[in-house]
Order: C-alpha cells, then structure tokens, then sequence
C-alpha cells in the first residue's frame, strides 16, 4: 500500500470542513471505533464533534488521550493521522473536542490493497437453470469493492450472486454480485471466487470501508504492541 506524507501546512485543504471521520479510540472505558465530523480547524488544532458509534453511544474521551482519525476521500484514498484530546468544549448543545495538532498527516491509496482477510459465515442465492438455489459459505477477506467467497460450488464468471452477512452487529442483506474471478486453491472440493459489488449503496458502502479501516488499525496496533 503505497502511503505519502502531506504538507501539515496544507491541513485546511487535506481536511475539509464538515467531513464525516472514523474515530478510534485508544485507551479509556471507551476504546473502539466511532464517528464524527471535522466541525473546525485553527492554529490550536483540529475541533471534531463528540464521537458517537453506530449504536448511538458517545465517546466519552479525557483530556491527553489518544485517538486515531481517518476518512476516504472522493477518489478512494484514506487521509489518517493521529493525535490527541487537547481541550473539551461545551458549546450549547454540542460538546466538541480540541484535537492536538498533529505531527504527520498520512495519505494511503487504497484502490488496489484496501482489503482484509476475516471468516465470515455468509448466505447467499444464485440461478441455476432457470431456479433460485440458496447456499452457504465463508467470506475470506472483503473490501469497499468486493469479497473473497469460499465454498464448495461450480460457479462461472458473470454468475449473480445476492449475499447476506453481517458485520459485527450490522447485518447486510440482499448485496447483489457477479463472479469476476476464479481462484485456484489447491485444495480438494474448495474453490474461492472474487466476487465484486454491484449498485452498492453508499450507506452499506461506508459501513465496510469503516470495518476495513477498523481491522487494518487494529492489526497495526497489534504489530506495534499497543
């Protein structure tokens, strides 16, 4: 994954106002994943909007604890950097977090290599001669274009596929595909398919992209020992 470091004196226009960002939370009884928006930016820091998760829980942070930021941007790269909270600021209804300036801000590509391996128990359909069969199989890695399927079915390419999965507690349903690919497994009676998206809808799109980034920060922490 080929990453770039931008120019800090360029933040105003690598992070635009109003973007929607993931959050992940390091430390505290609030570690995890969370989403926000960019609501300013000064020459004190970034201001972001109180975290919340998908569940509507808010991130309660303290002050000097670390969080990681990250967003996609419109041409499929992910701006990351990370910091930490520097003031809270409660302004009538809103509560808003002063983040450190900080040190680097990261750009990484991700059209070719935004993918992570899982094992994700996966339904799907499929027409076969004229009638809709259902079966089951694993979802090896996934990515904002498409999974890894692995199952024990002869499938062709530009077969239609309609899945049902979850992701963590969100569930997706009726995720329409088509085979792009054949992959040889070595293995006897598995075979794994590329399978990509099609009309994925953006609110699905954005969940996936959070669980991708979720899991690549989680991996990186566990390679670096946090």
């Amino acid at each position: 994954m080929r990453r770039e470091i931008l120019n800090l004196k360029d933040m105003n226009k690598i992070i635009p106002l109003g973007q929607k960002i993931m959050v992940y939370v390091n430390e505290g009884n609030f570690k995890g994943t969370y989403s926000s928006y960019i609501y300013d930016i000064d020459d004190n820091g970034i201001y972001i909007l109180m975290p919340t998760n998908e569940n509507g829980l808010k991130a309660v942070i303290r002050e000097h604890e670390a969080i990681d930021v990250s967003f996609v941007t419109k041409n499929n790269g992910r701006i990351g950097f990370n910091s930490e909270i520097k003031n809270i600021i409660k302004k009538e209804d809103k509560v808003i977090y002063l983040l450190k300036r900080p040190e680097k801000i990261e750009k990484m590509e991700l059209r070719d290599n935004f993918r992570v391996e899982v094992l994700l128990d996966v339904e799907f359909y499929y027409i076969q001669k004229g009638r809709i069969q259902k079966h089951k199989g694993t979802i090896i890695d996934i990515s904002a274009g498409g999974v890894k399927l692995s199952c024990d079915l002869d499938l062709e390419i530009r077969d239609r596929l309609f899945l049902k999965f979850k992701l963590g507690s969100y569930l997706l349903d009726q995720i329409e595909t088509e085979v792009a690919r054949k992959v040889i497994t070595g293995e006897k009676d598995v075979k794994h398919y590329g399978l990509k998206f099609i009309d994925l809808d953006k609110d699905k799109e954005e969940r996936i992209i959070k669980f991708c980034i979720n899991k690549q920060l989680e991996f990186a922490r566990k390679m670096r020992g946090v």
